[in-house]
C-alpha cells in the first residue's frame, strides 16, 4: 500500500479542511454600531487579529480504549464515545482514576468521506465515570491513537497543551495557513514523487501540517490524522472540542478496543 504518497497528496487538502468545531456566529446577534477611530489611530487589519495564548493546563496521561467502534460514514452528532481505563492513574491534580473507569464523550460532528474527500469526527470527553459511581468533570486531548491488539501507544514528548478552563473567549474564525511538513514529509512534495514516499510515512505522533493554530499529527492507524491546538495556543475552531480526528482521503474506521492516550485534567467543581 503507498501509504506515504497517499499521507502526502491529502495534506495539502488538509491544510485547507474546515474543521467541523468550527461554530459560526449566531445569525439573530444585532449589528453593532461601527467604532469610529479617533483622527491619528491606526486602524487594524481584520486579519491581524492576535492569537490566543491558552492558560498552562497540565494534563496527565490516561491509557485507554475504545469500548465500541467509531465510524465517520455512521457517526452522529451527539452519540457516545467511551473510553475504558487499562490502568489506575493518579492525575497532576490528584484525581485517583482506578482501573475500569471510564472516560466519557461524545461526537460534536461528524464528515464522511464521498468520493475519496477527506473525513473529520470532532470529539469532545467531558467527564469521567469512577468505578464508585461518582462523575468527574474534566477538560481533554487526545494525545495518540493505536490500533486495537497493537502495542499501547506512548503519550508524546511533546504533548500539545490542553484548553483553556472555560474555553475560548475568542469566537472568532482563525485564518487557514499553509502547513509546514515535518520530518518524514519532505516539503513542495506531490505525487508520485518518487519510491520512499510511497512506501514510507511519517512516525505517529509526528506533525505534518498545520492550519491557524491547529497543528496536524499522525496516528499509528493509517491513515487516521489527529488535530490538536498547538501548545500554548488556543484556537477558536477547536474551543468546544477534545480533538479533531481527520481521515485522508478515506474513512474514520476505528474498532472497539482501539487504543487511546487522552490527557485529563479535572475541572472546577470536582467529584459529583
Amino acid at each position: 500500500m503507498k501509504t506515504g504518497t497517499m499521507l502526502v497528496t491529502s495534506l495539502f487538502a488538509l491544510t485547507s479542511f474546515p474543521l467541523l468545531a468550527q461554530q459560526p456566529p449566531p445569525a439573530s446577534q444585532p449589528n453593532r454600531p461601527t467604532q469610529q477611530n479617533p483622527p491619528g489611530a491606526e486602524t487594524a487589519s481584520p486579519n491581524s487579529q492576535a492569537s490566543p495564548e491558552a492558560p498552562a493546563v497540565e494534563l496527565s496521561s490516561v491509557n485507554g480504549e475504545l469500548v465500541s467502534k467509531l465510524d465517520s460514514k455512521t457517526a452522529k452528532t451527539g452519540d457516545s464515545v467511551v473510553l475504558q481505563t487499562k490502568a489506575s492513574v493518579k492525575t497532576a491534580d490528584g484525581t485517583e482514576i482506578p482501573k475500569g473507569s471510564k472516560l466519557v464523550g461524545h461526537v460534536l460532528d461528524a464528515k464522511a468521506s464521498g468520493a475519496g474527500e477527506n473525513s473529520q469526527v470532532a470529539l469532545q470527553f467531558d467527564h469521567i465515570e469512577l468505578k464508585s459511581g461518582q462523575s468527574v468533570p474534566i477538560q481533554s486531548q487526545i494525545q495518540s491513537i493505536a490500533p486495537a491488539g497493537g502495542a499501547a501507544p506512548a503519550s508524546p514528548s511533546g504533548a500539545m497543551s490542553g484548553p483553556p478552563a472555560g474555553g475560548s473567549s475568542n469566537p472568532g474564525t482563525s485564518g487557514t495557513n499553509a502547513g509546514s511538513a515535518a520530518s518524514g514529509v519532505p516539503q513542495n512534495t506531490s505525487a508520485g514523487s518518487g519510491a520512499a514516499a510511497e512506501n514510507t510515512a511519517p512516525a505517529a505522533g509526528t506533525v505534518v501540517a498545520r492550519t491557524g493554530n491547529i497543528a496536524i499529527a499522525t496516528t499509528s492507524v493509517p491513515g487516521v490524522l489527529l488535530a490538536n491546538n498547538t501548545p500554548g495556543q488556543q484556537d477558536p475552531r477547536m474551543a468546544q472540542a477534545s480533538s479533531i480526528l481527520l481521515g485522508a482521503k478515506q474513512d474514520i474506521h476505528l474498532d472497539g478496543g482501539t487504543q487511546m492516550v487522552l490527557g485529563v485534567a479535572a475541572t472546577r467543581g470536582g467529584t459529583q
